[in-house]
């Protein structure tokens, strides 16, 4: 028995949330490697890149869950201004 011949893959077009997470990603890397550079200049020294990579997420973290919160909120105000069905 012959084994079965492989199919050519098609390219996929990329689905437009993935191009614009792949242009927030390079942009958050960027915005790292910006911040890397701004903390070592103002703190020279030997750093471990981890801490500082962990300190810069977490304030990226930060201000995402303030901003789900806040969204949530003004959601849920918006939503208490609807008459009940």
């Amino acid at each position: 028995m012959k084994p079965a011949k492989k199919q050519p893959r098609r390219k996929r077009n990329p689905d437009p949330a993935l191009r614009e997470i792949d242009a927030k990603t390079n942009e958050l890397m960027q915005a790292f490697f910006t911040h890397v550079r701004e903390f070592q200049a103002a703190y020279p020294g030997d750093h471990d890149p981890r801490k500082i990579f962990e300190a810069w997420a977490i304030q990226k973290i930060a201000g995402l869950q303030y901003t789900v919160l806040y969204l949530g909120d003004k959601i849920n105000e918006l939503a208490a201004r609807l008459p009940p069905p």
